[in-house]
Protein backbone atom coordinates (compact mmCIF):
# COMPACT_ATOMS: atom_id res chain seq x y z
CA UNK A 1 0.00 0.00 0.00
CA UNK A 2 1.16 3.37 -1.01
CA UNK A 3 1.81 6.01 2.03
CA UNK A 4 -0.88 8.66 0.49
CA UNK A 5 -3.50 5.74 1.51
CA UNK A 6 -2.25 5.86 5.46
CA UNK A 7 -4.66 7.56 7.99
CA UNK A 8 -4.38 8.50 11.37
CA UNK A 9 -6.98 6.25 11.96
CA UNK A 10 -7.68 7.37 15.72
CA UNK A 11 -8.64 11.06 14.26
CA UNK A 12 -9.91 9.74 11.30
CA UNK A 13 -12.31 7.61 13.36
CA UNK A 14 -13.90 9.99 15.90
CA UNK A 15 -14.08 12.43 13.19
CA UNK A 16 -16.93 10.57 11.78
CA UNK A 17 -18.45 9.52 14.73
CA UNK A 18 -18.84 13.07 15.67
CA UNK A 19 -20.11 13.57 12.24
CA UNK A 20 -22.91 11.06 12.55
CA UNK A 21 -23.44 12.33 16.26
CA UNK A 22 -24.60 15.17 15.12
CA UNK A 23 -26.50 14.14 12.12
CA UNK A 24 -28.60 12.05 14.19
CA UNK A 25 -29.24 14.97 16.50
CA UNK A 26 -29.76 17.54 13.87
CA UNK A 27 -32.53 15.53 11.62
CA UNK A 28 -34.14 14.67 15.39
CA UNK A 29 -34.08 10.84 15.27
CA UNK A 30 -34.27 7.84 17.36
CA UNK A 31 -31.28 6.01 15.88
CA UNK A 32 -29.63 4.30 12.65
CA UNK A 33 -30.84 1.49 10.66
CA UNK A 34 -28.24 -0.20 8.44
CA UNK A 35 -27.76 -3.62 6.69
CA UNK A 36 -25.07 -5.80 8.25
CA UNK A 37 -23.62 -8.18 5.59
CA UNK A 38 -20.57 -9.80 7.76
CA UNK A 39 -18.08 -7.49 5.32
CA UNK A 40 -15.77 -4.86 6.48
CA UNK A 41 -17.75 -1.90 5.41
CA UNK A 42 -20.80 -2.51 7.29
CA UNK A 43 -18.68 -3.58 10.04
CA UNK A 44 -16.98 -0.23 10.29
CA UNK A 45 -20.53 2.11 9.77
CA UNK A 46 -21.81 -0.55 12.13
CA UNK A 47 -19.26 0.05 15.06
CA UNK A 48 -18.87 3.98 14.30
CA UNK A 49 -22.81 4.74 15.29
CA UNK A 50 -22.39 2.28 18.18
CA UNK A 51 -19.24 4.85 18.77
CA UNK A 52 -21.66 8.08 17.33
CA UNK A 53 -25.03 6.96 19.58
CA UNK A 54 -25.54 4.34 21.73
CA UNK A 55 -26.08 0.52 20.63
CA UNK A 56 -29.37 0.32 21.65
CA UNK A 57 -30.43 3.27 19.16
CA UNK A 58 -28.39 1.12 16.72
CA UNK A 59 -31.09 -1.62 14.74
CA UNK A 60 -29.50 -3.58 11.60
CA UNK A 61 -30.66 -5.95 9.20
CA UNK A 62 -28.89 -8.99 7.92
CA UNK A 63 -30.79 -9.88 4.72
CA UNK A 64 -29.58 -13.02 2.88
CA UNK A 65 -31.00 -14.85 -0.09
CA UNK A 66 -30.96 -17.58 -2.66
CA UNK A 67 -27.17 -17.03 -3.26
CA UNK A 68 -26.02 -15.54 -0.28
CA UNK A 69 -22.70 -17.75 1.24
CA UNK A 70 -24.01 -19.34 4.57
CA UNK A 71 -20.58 -17.81 6.54
CA UNK A 72 -22.13 -14.43 5.80
CA UNK A 73 -24.53 -15.01 8.84
CA UNK A 74 -22.39 -16.29 11.36
CA UNK A 75 -20.04 -13.20 11.16
CA UNK A 76 -23.14 -10.87 11.34
CA UNK A 77 -24.64 -12.54 13.61
CA UNK A 78 -20.95 -12.54 15.62
CA UNK A 79 -20.74 -8.82 14.70
CA UNK A 80 -23.89 -7.84 16.29
CA UNK A 81 -23.58 -9.64 19.41
CA UNK A 82 -19.64 -8.19 20.17
CA UNK A 83 -21.12 -4.62 19.34
CA UNK A 84 -24.13 -5.14 21.39
CA UNK A 85 -26.95 -4.10 18.39
CA UNK A 86 -30.11 -5.64 17.52
CA UNK A 87 -29.88 -7.73 14.33
CA UNK A 88 -33.41 -9.06 12.43
CA UNK A 89 -32.75 -11.83 10.10
CA UNK A 90 -35.36 -11.05 7.21
CA UNK A 91 -34.26 -13.72 4.19
CA UNK A 92 -35.09 -11.92 0.83
CA UNK A 93 -35.85 -15.06 -1.11
CA UNK A 94 -39.22 -15.55 -1.72
CA UNK A 95 -39.67 -12.18 -2.04
CA UNK A 96 -37.17 -12.15 -5.35
CA UNK A 97 -38.56 -15.30 -6.71
CA UNK A 98 -42.09 -13.13 -6.72
CA UNK A 99 -40.47 -10.59 -8.67
CA UNK A 100 -38.85 -12.97 -11.44
CA UNK A 101 -35.09 -12.50 -10.28
CA UNK A 102 -34.40 -16.14 -10.08
CA UNK A 103 -36.71 -16.98 -13.25
CA UNK A 104 -33.61 -16.11 -15.59
CA UNK A 105 -30.74 -17.25 -17.89
CA UNK A 106 -28.23 -15.31 -15.80
CA UNK A 107 -29.99 -17.08 -12.10
CA UNK A 108 -29.15 -20.30 -13.40
CA UNK A 109 -25.60 -19.70 -14.18
CA UNK A 110 -24.48 -18.27 -10.72
CA UNK A 111 -26.03 -21.51 -9.51
CA UNK A 112 -22.96 -23.63 -10.97
CA UNK A 113 -20.85 -21.92 -7.91
CA UNK A 114 -17.40 -22.12 -8.77
CA UNK A 115 -17.27 -22.07 -12.72
CA UNK A 116 -17.74 -17.60 -13.13
CA UNK A 117 -14.83 -17.61 -10.45
CA UNK A 118 -12.66 -19.63 -12.10
CA UNK A 119 -13.00 -17.98 -15.41
CA UNK A 120 -12.36 -14.79 -13.66
CA UNK A 121 -9.38 -16.07 -12.14
CA UNK A 122 -7.83 -18.39 -15.57
CA UNK A 123 -8.71 -15.16 -17.61
CA UNK A 124 -8.01 -11.74 -15.46
CA UNK A 125 -8.73 -9.50 -18.77
CA UNK A 126 -12.00 -11.13 -19.11
CA UNK A 127 -13.09 -9.93 -15.84
CA UNK A 128 -12.20 -6.49 -16.86
CA UNK A 129 -13.83 -6.40 -20.39
CA UNK A 130 -16.94 -7.78 -18.51
CA UNK A 131 -16.81 -4.83 -15.49
CA UNK A 132 -16.52 -2.59 -18.36
CA UNK A 133 -19.19 -4.13 -20.22
CA UNK A 134 -21.90 -3.75 -17.42
CA UNK A 135 -21.35 -0.31 -17.30
CA UNK A 136 -21.41 0.61 -20.84
CA UNK A 137 -24.72 -1.29 -20.96
CA UNK A 138 -26.00 -2.33 -24.23
CA UNK A 139 -23.67 -5.59 -24.36
CA UNK A 140 -26.30 -7.82 -25.51
CA UNK A 141 -29.79 -9.80 -23.59
CA UNK A 142 -28.23 -12.44 -22.11
CA UNK A 143 -25.35 -9.77 -20.48
CA UNK A 144 -28.04 -7.25 -19.51
CA UNK A 145 -30.48 -9.80 -18.03
CA UNK A 146 -27.10 -10.77 -15.78
CA UNK A 147 -27.07 -7.17 -14.53
CA UNK A 148 -30.79 -6.66 -13.88
CA UNK A 149 -30.46 -9.89 -11.83
CA UNK A 150 -27.94 -8.85 -9.51
CA UNK A 151 -28.82 -5.09 -9.39
CA UNK A 152 -32.26 -6.01 -8.58
CA UNK A 153 -31.13 -7.36 -4.93
CA UNK A 154 -29.39 -4.79 -3.99
CA UNK A 155 -32.17 -2.60 -4.34
CA UNK A 156 -34.88 -4.74 -2.75
CA UNK A 157 -32.28 -4.27 0.45
CA UNK A 158 -33.20 -0.80 0.30
CA UNK A 159 -36.31 -1.00 0.55
CA UNK A 160 -36.51 -3.16 3.68
CA UNK A 161 -33.97 -1.01 5.12
CA UNK A 162 -36.26 2.34 4.95
CA UNK A 163 -39.38 0.20 5.64
CA UNK A 164 -37.83 -0.55 9.88
CA UNK A 165 -36.46 2.93 9.49
CA UNK A 166 -39.46 4.57 8.71
CA UNK A 167 -41.49 2.73 11.54
CA UNK A 168 -39.04 3.12 13.92
CA UNK A 169 -38.49 6.97 13.32
CA UNK A 170 -34.45 5.50 12.46
CA UNK A 171 -32.13 7.23 9.72
CA UNK A 172 -30.41 4.54 6.71
CA UNK A 173 -26.71 4.54 6.92
CA UNK A 174 -25.34 4.07 3.98
CA UNK A 175 -22.15 1.73 3.65
CA UNK A 176 -20.42 2.66 0.35
CA UNK A 177 -17.04 3.83 0.42
CA UNK A 178 -15.00 5.76 -2.14
CA UNK A 179 -13.34 3.28 -4.21
CA UNK A 180 -16.66 1.87 -4.98
CA UNK A 181 -18.45 5.24 -5.87
CA UNK A 182 -15.66 6.76 -7.88
CA UNK A 183 -15.38 3.62 -9.75
CA UNK A 184 -19.13 2.57 -10.15
CA UNK A 185 -19.02 -0.36 -7.96
CA UNK A 186 -22.81 0.09 -6.96
CA UNK A 187 -26.36 0.00 -7.39
CA UNK A 188 -27.78 3.23 -8.13
CA UNK A 189 -30.87 2.96 -5.74
CA UNK A 190 -29.19 0.41 -3.97
CA UNK A 191 -26.07 0.03 -2.21
CA UNK A 192 -25.31 3.72 -2.95
CA UNK A 193 -28.12 5.26 -0.86
CA UNK A 194 -29.22 6.37 2.18
CA UNK A 195 -30.14 9.56 4.60
CA UNK A 196 -25.31 9.56 5.58
CA UNK A 197 -22.92 8.27 4.00
CA UNK A 198 -20.19 7.50 6.97
CA UNK A 199 -17.34 6.17 5.01
CA UNK A 200 -17.71 7.31 1.34
CA UNK A 201 -14.98 9.41 1.66
CA UNK A 202 -12.30 6.88 2.69
CA UNK A 203 -10.89 4.64 -0.30
CA UNK A 204 -10.84 0.50 0.73
CA UNK A 205 -8.03 0.23 2.51
CA UNK A 206 -8.43 3.01 4.33
CA UNK A 207 -11.77 1.55 5.89
CA UNK A 208 -9.72 -1.51 6.49
CA UNK A 209 -7.38 0.83 9.18
CA UNK A 210 -10.59 2.00 10.88
CA UNK A 211 -11.79 -1.44 10.93
CA UNK A 212 -8.20 -2.35 12.78
CA UNK A 213 -8.26 0.58 14.67
CA UNK A 214 -12.42 -0.22 16.13
CA UNK A 215 -10.94 -3.97 17.10
CA UNK A 216 -13.40 -5.45 14.74
CA UNK A 217 -12.88 -9.21 14.56
CA UNK A 218 -9.46 -10.44 13.09
CA UNK A 219 -12.09 -12.92 10.63
CA UNK A 220 -13.63 -9.96 8.94
CA UNK A 221 -10.65 -7.69 8.84
CA UNK A 222 -9.22 -11.12 6.68
CA UNK A 223 -12.37 -11.48 4.72
CA UNK A 224 -11.31 -11.12 0.64
CA UNK A 225 -14.13 -8.05 0.06
CA UNK A 226 -17.27 -9.87 -1.80
CA UNK A 227 -20.76 -8.28 -2.98
CA UNK A 228 -22.50 -11.81 -1.67
CA UNK A 229 -24.54 -11.67 -4.60
CA UNK A 230 -23.73 -15.06 -6.64
CA UNK A 231 -21.22 -17.62 -7.55
CA UNK A 232 -19.26 -16.78 -4.46
CA UNK A 233 -17.02 -14.08 -6.63
CA UNK A 234 -14.71 -11.47 -4.77
CA UNK A 235 -14.94 -8.02 -5.53
CA UNK A 236 -11.25 -8.18 -6.89
CA UNK A 237 -11.99 -11.21 -9.35
CA UNK A 238 -14.99 -8.78 -10.75
CA UNK A 239 -13.24 -5.15 -11.23
CA UNK A 240 -9.79 -6.94 -11.78
CA UNK A 241 -7.28 -5.20 -10.38
CA UNK A 242 -5.95 -6.02 -6.30
CA UNK A 243 -7.58 -3.16 -3.95
CA UNK A 244 -3.75 -1.88 -2.76
CA UNK A 245 -3.68 -0.74 -7.02
CA UNK A 246 -6.74 0.15 -7.51
CA UNK A 247 -7.02 2.32 -4.65
CA UNK A 248 -3.56 3.30 -4.72
CA UNK A 249 -4.24 4.50 -9.06
CA UNK A 250 -7.61 6.18 -7.51
CA UNK A 251 -5.29 8.25 -5.11
CA UNK A 252 -2.38 9.43 -7.27
CA UNK A 253 -4.72 10.38 -9.83
CA UNK A 254 -6.83 12.52 -7.49
CA UNK A 255 -3.65 14.33 -6.36
CA UNK A 256 -2.32 14.70 -10.17
CA UNK A 257 0.33 12.33 -9.99
CA UNK A 258 1.04 11.63 -14.30
CA UNK A 259 0.51 8.06 -15.44
CA UNK A 260 4.44 7.32 -15.29
CA UNK A 261 4.63 8.50 -11.56
CA UNK A 262 1.42 6.47 -10.77
CA UNK A 263 3.10 3.05 -12.56
CA UNK A 264 6.20 3.59 -10.63
CA UNK A 265 4.80 4.33 -7.20
CA UNK A 266 1.89 1.36 -7.41
CA UNK A 267 3.41 -0.91 -9.36
CA UNK A 268 1.60 -1.23 -11.84
CA UNK A 269 1.17 -0.79 -15.44
CA UNK A 270 -0.18 1.74 -17.58
CA UNK A 271 -2.69 -0.55 -19.10
CA UNK A 272 -3.90 -0.70 -15.18
CA UNK A 273 -3.99 2.98 -14.98
CA UNK A 274 -6.00 3.36 -18.17
CA UNK A 275 -8.57 0.90 -17.49
CA UNK A 276 -9.19 2.51 -13.66
CA UNK A 277 -9.59 6.38 -15.82
CA UNK A 278 -12.19 4.48 -18.16
CA UNK A 279 -14.02 2.70 -15.27
CA UNK A 280 -14.31 6.07 -13.51
CA UNK A 281 -15.39 7.82 -16.41
CA UNK A 282 -17.67 5.20 -17.79
CA UNK A 283 -19.34 5.63 -14.20
CA UNK A 284 -20.11 8.58 -13.62
CA UNK A 285 -23.60 8.93 -15.48
CA UNK A 286 -24.36 6.56 -12.12
CA UNK A 287 -23.74 9.12 -9.64
CA UNK A 288 -25.52 12.00 -11.26
CA UNK A 289 -29.06 13.05 -10.21
CA UNK A 290 -31.93 12.82 -12.14
CA UNK A 291 -31.78 14.61 -15.32
CA UNK A 292 -34.79 17.39 -15.57
CA UNK A 293 -35.65 20.88 -17.28
CA UNK A 294 -35.39 22.44 -14.50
Amino acid sequence: MIAELAIDSEVETERIVSFVADFVARRGAKGVCLGLSGGIDSAVVAAICVRAIIPDKVHALFLPERDSSPETAEDARNLAEKLGISCETRDLTRALEELGCYRSGASALVRMRGLARGAARILPGAARKGYLASLRGGAGREFQEFVAFYRMKHRLRLVSFYREAERRDLIVACCANRTEFETGFFVRYGDDSGDIAPIRHLYKMQVFQAGEYLGLPGRILAKKPSPDLFAGIKDEEIIGLPYAALDGILCLLARGFSDNEIAARVEVDEDSIFYVKEICALSRKYREPPVSLS
